[in-house]
């Protein structure tokens, strides 16, 4: 069984490459922050599996228990815990075409500084387990923030296609959430030693699935122009939704907050005309409110 799950590790590590390498082309043809963000949080995916896979590799070999192998897995396994606390917040933003308050900026960048802290001082004395269970906690502690934030947003999303790729990601996190959990903790956590049957399957099996899902998503959502730059809608985005000029303009009023009656005056129509433009728009663009219209446009945008 142990060599299943290096073998699962290693497919991993393989899909994650490849979604890598196609996440940095889709970014130096198109240069959005969403892909950005993107790659930072596959960038942190990779590395912690490369942690894993190291970590069983040595396991099965008499690299077992030596201080390079030992160091080589912390390296990846916190460098990728670190960038993941700091990178996926703002990429959970980003999927759901928000963007974070004063205040959350503020809490993430208090984490962040708590969590390095603590990453420095897991080198100086790396058997002090409360502070191994403190950046494990963390780390467990935004997947699940990212669970709950994106299942509090998913109805607003506005766009299907990213709408239906991240119910995926949600029903494949719940469910891998509390194995992935257990897993991490098994070595730490004595009582936990009784899922020992599940061998660590669950990780390699999650990573492996996750990343074979982002190279679809990388190919289906992100490989396309934005729907707006330097503050004005794209050709693309007219012509993908047939979005006449006139409509153009009363989205553009529409997303600097304009109501019916200040879109009529400065298109010298009457509100209820203009409220029946609106009402066409959403239909072409397939949403329902004000807010879904904001969602799609900014989550394929160039800020």
């Amino acid at each position: 069984m142990a060599h299943l799950v290096l073998a699962f590790y290693l497919l991993a590590v393989i899909a994650g490459t490849a979604s890598l390498a196609q996440t940095v082309m889709i970014w130096q043809r198109y240069r959005k922050p969403v892909i950005r963000r993107y790659g930072a949080f596959l960038l942190c995916l990779y590395l912690l599996v490369l942690g894993f896979t190291i970590d069983r590799y040595a396991s099965l070999t008499m690299l077992s228990g030596t201080v390079e192998a030992r160091a080589l897995v912390w390296l990846f396994l916190a460098g990728g815990s670190i960038l993941y606390i700091v990178v996926s917040p703002f990429f959970f933003f980003s999927l759901v075409g928000r963007a974070p308050g004063r205040a959350a900026r503020n809490l993430f960048v208090a984490i962040d500084v708590v969590v390095c802290a603590a990453a420095a001082a897991n080198v100086a004395m790396p058997r002090l387990l409360p502070l191994t269970l403190g950046l494990v906690g963390v780390l467990f502690a935004m997947i699940a923030y990212g669970i709950v934030f994106i299942a509090v947003h998913l109805s607003a999303v506005g766009e299907r296609v990213l709408r239906r790729a991240l119910a995926i990601f949600l029903a494949l996190s719940a469910a891998f959430f509390p194995l992935m959990l257990i897993d991490a903790l098994m070595d730490l956590v004595p009582f936990l030693a009784v899922f020992r049957f599940m061998n660590n399957l669950a990780q390699p099996l999650y990573f492996l699935v996750l990343n074979c899902l982002t190279i679809a998503f990388g190919l289906r959502y992100l490989n396309r122009p934005a729907f707006v730059e330097r503050d004005r809608l794209t050709d693309y985005f007219t012509a993908t939704y047939g979005i006449t000029p006139r409509e153009a303009e009363i989205i553009r009023l529409l997303l600097a907050g304009d109501g019916m009656k200040e879109i009529g005056n400065r298109l010298f129509i009457s509100p209820k005309t203009a409220e029946n433009h609106v009402t066409h728009i959403y239909d072409k663009l397939g949403v329902s409110s004000r807010v879904q219209m904001f969602q799609l446009i900014r989550t394929n945008s160039i800020e």
